[in-house]
């Protein structure tokens, strides 16, 4: 009997005794050095961080433009039987600038890093932030909102004012069952369907440089400095459909309106952070990390405006090249997890602001002989959101 106790207690040794190890594998001590933790701290090394994004920005078109309404202005008079430019509709504002505002999107993107500690404790990095496009849309068709069509059903037809075109914008030959093909002449007269949209790009491209400045057993401080460029890109986009009487259009019945504003900002940026430790427990150990930092660009700006036909078989464009000194701040603040040395998981919150840039706030111009939309320049833009990230040190 006492054998049999013997050899079950020696099986239940063997079968406790990996199981014991792996447990004590998976919960290291785990000790902080800073924000590149790694086994070999004072000999540094290669380390890469990914992060996950999810941001949002504001959009720089405070100023209301009505791009159509409801009607149809009769260039001959033969529709309305009056003088020649008559307008036979509602007149009700069928598409503005403001209903691309709404709430907002929020932007998934990402930060990659890429850098080397070197021994001293300066480390080196390259560094890409990159936001999924966010695209806002509003459109108007043949059926108002409040059902009002009119009595010869001329608010189904939208008008936009652009002028100064040849008949390679004529559009359908007839929009409506009365009239000569004179009355709706253009596209933009007697459409059937016309939308806007509003797109925006977001991308930092750096090379970010950390020194150490002070370092104590709870406590860090460290320096932030190096070249950085930021593309800010925006798109306004104005589609226009002219439908004839029998609900036929085609590529060359459609007008396309955009207006591009590149803000691509060439400078440094510098700062300092700071990290504190927390405490450790049996997951790993805790730190709370805050950075201010401070930019200057030159803010070299391209813009592109024009209307092209769907066909692409007609167009008229103007580029502007423009330039602005543009200022930013930055916050980053966040808890960094220290899971296993030589990995960390980071969860914080970002704020980017820059100051001074450029943007088209009413983008359409409705000559089309000299497309020149207004560019402004706005005194403040921001994007700000969560960061979830991991880094690996090797």
């Amino acid at each position: 009997m006492r054998l049999r106790i013997r050899w079950l207690l020696l099986i239940a040794t063997l079968l406790l005794a990996p199981l014991t190890a792996s447990a004590d594998q998976m919960v290291p001590p785990v000790s902080v050095v800073g924000p590149f933790s790694s086994p070999r701290p004072e000999e540094g090394g290669l380390y890469v961080n990914f992060s996950f994004v999810y941001m949002r920005a504001n959009r720089p078109m405070p100023l209301s433009q009505q791009i159509a309404v409801r009607g149809i202005k009769d260039l001959d008079g033969s529709f309305s039987g009056g003088p020649a430019g008559t307008f036979v509709g509602s007149g009700e504002e069928a598409l503005n600038t403001d209903q691309l505002r709404g709430p907002g999107n929020w932007q998934p993107g990402w930060d990659l890093f890429i850098g080397w500690k070197f021994q001293s404790g300066i480390a080196v990095e390259l560094a890409w932030r990159h936001l999924v496009q966010a695209k806002y849309f509003a459109g108007a068709q043949i059926i108002p909102p409040n059902f009002n069509v009119g009595s010869q059903f001329e608010n189904t037809f939208l008008f936009a004012p652009v002028t100064n075109f040849s008949t390679d914008w004529a559009g359908s030959l007839q929009n409506i069952p009365v009239g000569t093909p004179a009355a709706t002449f253009g596209i933009w007269n007697g459409a059937s369907i016309m939308s806007i949209e509003f797109i925006q790009r977001y991308d930092i491209y750096g090379i970010n440089a950390r020194f150490p400045i002070d370092q104590s057993e709870n406590h860090r401080s460290y320096g932030l400095f190096g070249p950085r460029i930021v593309w800010i890109w925006e798109r306004f986009g104005w589609r226009t459909v002219d439908v004839d009487l029998q609900g036929n259009a085609g590529p060359d019945t459609t007008a396309n309106y955009t207006n591009m504003v590149s803000n691509r900002m060439y400078g440094l940026h510098g700062g300092f952070g700071n990290d504190w430790y927390l405490g450790s427990t049996m997951l790993g150990a805790l730190s709370f990390e805050l950075d201010l930092e401070a930019g200057l660009y030159l803010d070299m700006v391209k813009t592109r405006a024009g209307y092209e036909r769907g066909d692409r078989g007609v167009s008229a464009h103007r580029s502007r090249r423009m330039n602005a000194l543009t200022p930013s701040l930055e916050l980053r603040a966040g808890m960094k997890w220290y899971v296993w040395e030589g990995i960390t998981v980071e969860l914080g919150y970002d704020i980017q602001t820059y100051f001074n840039t450029i943007a088209s706030p009413r983008p359409v111009d409705y000559n089309l002989s000299q497309v020149d939309p207004r560019y402004d320049y706005i005194f403040f833009r921001w994007y700000h959101g969560m960061r979830l990230g991991i880094n690996f040190s090797f």
